[in-house]
């Protein structure tokens, strides 16, 4: 998002929404943008939706309406410009309208869906994240510098690196406590699981426990945890295996035959078999691999 847009948006536009934002009524958004690890006030990201969508309205209504008046001159050169500058600034308002509303509608579930995205990977860092903490808490690290040394090892789970980063930030720039840290963390992010991760981290520290023995233990459960969503993804992949099969290999040889049946039975079915075999081939066939390919990246990226 660019700077400029960003700082006029906020100035200019997400004043208007601070009443709004005061009674809670994009408080949906603010804890998505937050989970989502978008660095933005609720009213900079809302002001920049809206001064994106007016700007792309206005470029849209201008370059509709010059094209609409240009394409009526030339399929009716003999008409008064007069009588089609109202259709043409008719066809401009409506299409600014709509794109403008295509503009920001994505502005509003976008930072959900990134959310959701930094979910899954951070649950699939979580157990490495686990066992290195626990290694370098067994050495003798306190427990403000564990996240600090961690914020330095992207190698380790790339997503929890950014999260340690933003919790050695709140400790060694806004002052907090290790705890607190810890506590603004957990409210912040996209996963419980992680959530409950830092939650048990902070009681052990408060509690005075030994905050080795539940990193090594909770490394062991997430390991375990990782091991029965890893054979689920196994087994699920063998049921896409199988569909793959009979969607890619038996229903093609399976038509293929009935076509070459039916046109030596019938000679007036030919058409319409040739029409079938070409969606079949062109169309059916691609769009179900597809799916197919996206239902395999989606549950691999999980794992």
């Amino acid at each position: 998002m660019s700077k400029v847009i960003r700082r006029v948006g906020y100035l200019r536009f997400g004043k208007f929404l601070e009443s709004w934002i005061e009674k809670g009524s994009f408080d949906r958004l603010n804890r998505s943008l937050k989970r989502a690890g978008m660095d933005i006030s609720i009213r900079a990201y809302l002001g920049s939706a809206i001064f994106s969508s007016i700007l792309i309205g206005f470029f849209s209504f201008f370059l509709i309406t010059l094209g609409s008046i240009f394409l009526l001159q030339t399929t009716d050169p003999t008409a008064d410009l007069q009588s089609q500058l109202i259709p043409s600034i008719l066809i401009g308002v409506i299409i600014g309208v709509v794109c403008s509303v295509l503009i920001y509608l994505p502005f509003l579930y976008w930072p959900q869906m990134k959310a959701t995205d930094r979910k899954i990977l951070i649950e699939a860092g979580l157990p490495s994240t686990a066992s290195y903490l626990s290694a370098m808490s067994s050495s003798g690290v306190p427990p403000n510098r564990l996240f600090y040394s961690l914020a330095g090892e992207a190698s380790v789970a790339p997503e929890i690196s950014k999260e340690s980063k933003r919790i050695t930030r709140d400790i060694e720039i806004f002052g907090y406590d290790i705890l607190k840290a810890l506590r603004t963390a957990s409210n912040r992010s996209p996963t419980e699981r992680f959530s409950k991760f830092l939650d048990g981290m902070s009681a052990t520290i408060t509690s005075g426990g030994d905050l080795t023995f539940f990193l090594s233990a909770e490394a062991k459960a997430l390991m375990k945890l990782k091991e029965e969503e890893t054979k689920e993804f196994i087994d699920q992949l063998g049921v896409l295996a199988e569909i793959f099969m009979i969607l890619g290999v038996v229903a093609p040889l399976f038509f293929v035959v009935i076509a070459a049946i039916l046109s030596v039975i019938t000679k007036d079915a030919i058409t319409g078999l040739v029409i079938l075999m070409l969606l079949l081939a062109y169309l059916i066939m691609p769009i179900s691999l597809m799916i197919m390919i996206l239902l395999i990246s989606t549950i691999s990226r999980e794992i």
